[in-house]
């Protein structure tokens, strides 16, 4: 069947060149329509349930909102995991799916159940609603507003009504989150003596106001033939119309006015977030989130273009200033890739011009590197795949061109041998090797199989590449039975009389050193051992991270106070840790943000913050190479800068996945599970003690859950009672006091704002003063709030957080200078030292619980898969000696990676493990070139000896062909140093150090063990025709990668 493909093909050579002009029409479709990042989206599919209740502590929030919304939760089908936190006013539940479950499908499930989530909650407590649908890669863009002259609340009203409400009408921008500023309202001041005066309350002024600002309809009337609409339009225009509404009416008919009881003017909300810049003050702070699977660089680019409309209508002054573009790193890396792809590329077809000696024939086998790539643009596009480092950054054009090399080389070599033409040749190894370049590439796609059975995170950064290099090996398979054959039929012309000159030479050196091996397996066994020993007990005592750290560009600098602290403390504090980093000569900005926005996606106190150092490009770098280097520099400056804080290095994206995946931001966590609050904080001080003693240990961190003062007011029923008071009276007054009621909105043109009602402008800076607060009562009295209730000022918990319905608190930690695995693994062996009360238990989170995942996967698949290659080789070759003897090859190219990985002091990750699997593909592959050929020698009658000296010699060629293409095109990604080069460096490293020791096992010691134990018996050799009558082997001709072809026993028949 493949042979009269190839025939087909080469006869009808104009339809081939019609398909291949259409398959690079919409080769270059799909790659413009591909979704483009820098990095694989590795979020699990998860919904955040976000409430917010201003003026409940983080004890209340759990109890009164976060549980009973988790409980409500609970049972949904697909759920894996769900953890919450809880701080002052705000809980935020996140709830994990199963992998593969469709995310709309999981917001659909989670809606269904928010109404019952509502009920079970009480109407102060806020409204359960879901996060907006974005992932970790979801914050892309990043812009600070200003407006010189301006307050900060006109500069905030500017982003939220004519800025970013336009922004959020963008196609793929799900949300528009701001930082900093001042948010608009309008506000009744009530002044306590007018309302005394009047023998009214403040819940008078607020049934006023909620019963005037509404609107109504009536209905219609019919004039003639016209119908008109009656309508009643009460929603506030103006603070005039709100301080003219009337609260009640005096004997007489005078009116008290809202006015008469109350000032009535322009406010801001209850602040909870701030931001700044480069240490020079405040400013407004935005961030634009995509929607989730939406493609970056596209968004990005619409959200540029729509900033320059909307700055056109702007008032004058107001500065649109960008300082985070995720299109720019998406640029930087694709560049990388870009570059090591065609780097990659070239150095391939030199390769193989310099093994092949003929420049058509190089010609025709690298066109099908782009084809082969343009196919596989296709296939990724129509099946959801995105292109970014990983799923275009791993693949090696050597393996990719396999099946071409083999057709133009054993074409070349007919051509030579039987002086026939290009076309004739290009039918003839069709024929002939049809069917084994099929096997070869089968084989190869088997060992790619371990990839997409992985899980988690490991399985969402991996499996894009996996499907990439599977999408390219099929489209080249097909090319190389097609357009390789009609191609090379239409350029190839020269008949080459000798091997070329490099062949020659390795020829001399390779020929005599096989015979002085071939008989001395007493030497090569040891040998082969040792290099397996050596390389492999290395690897064992390497150490292990996840995956490397991708090089961002920037820095985050996490900061967490004392729960205590106030946001302008928190604010100045921040403002000169911006002043001391703009000290180092490569930072450019310093932007901070403190506390939650709007949306708290992030829930964060306003104890902590996040500040973004910007760098200069890297060209201009001193101070360090890489963030570990800077975190190293920058932690003395930060530390004297903030003195008594906790500080984390991390980068923008690294920070939000840590987050989103585990709910840890460093790179190791150490979750302490128990009930009460004051025990975790004991113990978590105790296992921070003890990883603070660990080398390695930087950035150490306890979960602020204790610290945060609060003044609470405990109405008293009895007291209340004796003077007449009610309990809503009193909450009512004390919700007043700062945060406000809000009783309605105002609108000015399309821009809305709340109404709220406030207490007066007082000072309030201690108990005393509050207690001292008159409360207008109905009865017409008044009374101090100390006489209505127990006021007492407390610490308690800041933050509760909760993971499987259990509570819990996070100790985190960075790791630098060292490896993971062994970091951790120490930690525990202290940890275990740790006297746990009945009850409580730890769980390690982070990079760690993914590496340890994906090792677990991995040692059950990778097994496995290398078991079915076997059984693939047993039932091809018809006996299980030789296909024994090509197992050697997998722990000699092992050896290799590991002893590669080593010189570069490169720990092992599970980009190193991919390497591994790509490497044993092409060392499985060479191990069955050589062994089919002795094989093929056998079967035309030659002495096994003869058989295996000459099948060795004619196969040095295409083994070192297939390992230089494959370790070579691999040579720009392991010496690249651009943006995400670090990512592909093991993968690369492990690839070319293995495939050294696989290839002198190949070709010195394989014909050493086959000699002496690879030989079947005929009864024992599944697919061995009986050998035809001895007869002189023919003048050998030119060497070939595959000539002569596969054997004829690749398979029971023959």
């Amino acid at each position: 069947m493949i042979g009269k493909l190839v025939e087909a093909s080469v006869q009808g050579r104009l339809l081939v060149i019609l398909a291949m002009l259409a398959l690079v029409a919409l080769g270059v479709r799909s790659y413009i329509a591909l979704p483009i990042d820098a990095t694989p989206d590795i979020t699990n599919v998860q919904v955040q349930v976000l409430t917010t209740a201003p003026g409940l502590s983080p004890v209340e929030m759990e109890m009164m909102v976060t549980y009973p919304v988790e409980l409500v939760l609970t049972g949904m089908p697909g759920v894996q995991r769900m953890r919450s936190i809880s701080r002052a006013g705000i809980s935020a539940i996140t709830i994990i799916f199963d992998d593969g479950f469709d995310l709309q499908l999981a917001r659909s499930i989670v809606s269904q159940r928010l109404p019952m989530a509502r009920e079970r909650i009480p109407a102060s407590a806020g409204s359960p609603q879901m996060g907006p649908l974005t992932t970790g890669l979801g914050e892309v863009y990043h812009f600070m507003v200003n407006w010189p002259g301006h307050t900060p609340r006109d500069v905030r009203t500017v982003l939220d009504w004519d800025i970013a409400y336009r922004l959020r009408s963008v196609p793929g921008v799900v949300e528009v989150n701001a930082w900093g500023g001042e948010t608009r309202q309008a506000e009744i001041r009530i002044k306590t003596d007018a309302l005394l005066s009047y023998g009214l309350t403040h819940m008078d002024v607020e049934r006023a106001i909620q019963a005037a600002g509404q609107n109504a309809g009536a209905g219609a009337i019919e004039r003639g033939d016209e119908q008109i609409f009656i309508r009643v339009e009460g929603v506030f225009r103006s603070l005039d119309q709100i301080a003219n509404q009337v609260v009640t009416t005096r004997p007489g008919g005078v009116p008290i006015l809202v006015k008469d009881v109350a000032d009535v003017e322009n406010g801001s909300a209850l602040r909870l977030a701030s931001a700044s810049a480069d240490g020079k003050g405040e400013v407004v702070y935005a961030m634009v989130q995509m929607i989730a699977a939406g493609n970056a660089h596209e968004i990005v680019a619409r959200v540029k273009d729509r900033l320059t409309d909307i700055k056109k209508a702007l008032p004058q002054g107001v500065e649109i200033v960008p300082f985070y573009d995720r299109a720019q790193l998406v640029d930087e890396v694709l560049h990388t890739v870009k570059k090591n792809l065609i780097e990659g590329g070239i150095v391939v077809a030199v390769v193989l011009f310099i093994m092949l000696g003929d420049f058509t024939a190089g010609i025709v086998v690298a066109s099908a590197i782009p084809l082969a790539m343009l196919g596989a643009f296709a296939l990724m596009a129509n099946t959801g795949q995105t292109g970014n480092l990983m799923s275009l950054g791993a693949i090696d054009f050597g393996l990719v061109v396999d099946g071409a090399v083999v057709m133009v080389e054993g074409a070349l070599a007919a051509m030579t041998a039987n002086r026939i033409s290009a076309r004739r040749g290009m039918v003839q190894i069709g024929n002939e090797a049809g069917r084994p370049i099929a096997m070869g590439v089968f084989i190869i796609a088997i060992v790619y199989a371990p990839i997409l059975l992985l899980e988690g995170v490991e399985g969402r950064m991996f499996r894009p590449m996996a499907w990439t290099v599977l999408f390219a090996l099929g489209t080249a398979l097909i090319l190389t039975f097609t357009w390789v054959p009609a191609f090379g039929s239409l350029l190839i012309r020269k008949i080459h009389e000798h091997d070329p000159w490099i062949i020659r030479q390795i020829r001399k050196v390779y020929d005599p050193l096989l015979m002085r091996v071939l008989h001395r397996p007493v030497v090569v066994v040891p040998a082969v051992l040792l290099i397996a020993g050596v390389g492999i007990g290395v690897g064992s005592q390497m150490g292990a991270e996840f995956v490397p750290r991708l090089e961002e560009g920037d820095l985050v600098v996490q900061v967490t106070r004392p729960p205590s602290v106030s946001l302008t403390e928190s604010t100045h504090g921040t403002m000169a840790l911006e002043s001391a980093l703009l000290k180092f000569p490569e930072v450019e900005h310093v932007i901070a943000r403190v506390g939650s926005p709007d949306v708290a996606t992030d829930v964060m106190g306003v104890e902590m913050a996040d500040v973004f150092v910007l760098l200069k490009p890297r060209a201009e770098w001193k101070t360090a190479r890489d963030a570990n280097g800077f975190a190293d520099a920058m932690t003395e400056t930060a530390n004297k800068a903030l003195p008594g804080s906790a500080l984390a290095f991390t980068q923008p994206i690294e920070m939000r996945m840590n987050e989103l995946i585990g709910g840890v931001k460093s790179d190791m966590g150490v979750k302490i599970y128990g009930d009460d609050i004051p025990t975790l904080n004991r113990l978590a001080a105790e296992v921070s003690r003890l990883i603070s003693n660990v080398q390695g240990a930087a950035d150490i961190r306890v979960e602020p859950t204790k610290g945060l003062l609060l003044l609470t007011v405990r109405p008293d029923p009895k007291r209340m009672a004796r003077l007449g008071a009610r309990t809503d009276e009193v909450v009512a007054f004390v919700e007043m006091m700062r945060a406000g009621r809000e009783v309605g909105s105002f609108l000015e043109g399309q821009k809305r704002f709340n109404v709220v009602v406030r207490l007066a402008k007082t000072p309030l800076t201690d108990p005393e003063v509050v207690r001292r607060l008159l409360v207008p009562l109905s009865n017409g009295t008044s009374a101090p709030l100390g006489d209505l209730a127990d006021i007492e000022q407390m610490e308690g918990p800041a933050q509760v957080s909760r993971e499987q319905a259990r509570r819990r608190i996070l100790v985190e930690a960075n790791v630098r200078n060292r490896d993971l695995s062994s970091f951790v693994q120490e930690v525990q062996s202290k940890i275990d030292q740790v006297k746990m009360p009945t009850g409580y238990y730890t769980e390690f989170g982070g990079q760690y619980e993914n590496l340890a995942r994906a090792t677990q996967r991995l040692m059950i698949v990778v097994p496995t898969t290398l078991a079915v290659i076997l059984v693939l080789l047993y039932l091809a070759f018809g006996a299980m000696r030789p296909a024994a003897l090509i197992f050697i090859n997998i722990p000699a190219a092992a050896s290799g990676g590991f002893l590669a990985l080593y010189f570069r002091d490169l720990p092992f990750s599970i980009s190193a493990a991919v390497g591994f699997i790509a490497l044993f593909g092409v060392a499985t592959l060479n191990g069955v070139v050589l062994i089919a050929s002795i094989r093929n020698h056998e079967k035309a009658g030659e002495p096994t000896e003869q058989a295996v000296s000459e099948a060795s010699k004619t196969r040095v060629r295409p083994v070192l062909t297939t390992a230089a293409v494959a370790a070579l095109g691999f040579l720009p990604m392991a010496i690249a140093t651009g943006t995400g080069a670090e990512v592909q460096r093991p993968l690369a490293t492990v690839v070319m150090g293995g495939l050294v020791t696989a290839t002198l096992v190949t070709l010195l010691a394989l014909p050493t063990l086959y000699l002496r134990w690879g030989a079947d018996k005929p009864d024992h050799d599944l697919s061995m025709r009986p050998p035809p009558p001895h007869q002189p082997p023919p003048p050998p001709a030119p060497t070939s990668l595959r000539q002569p072809p596969l054997p004829a026993d690749l398979g029971p028949t023959s």
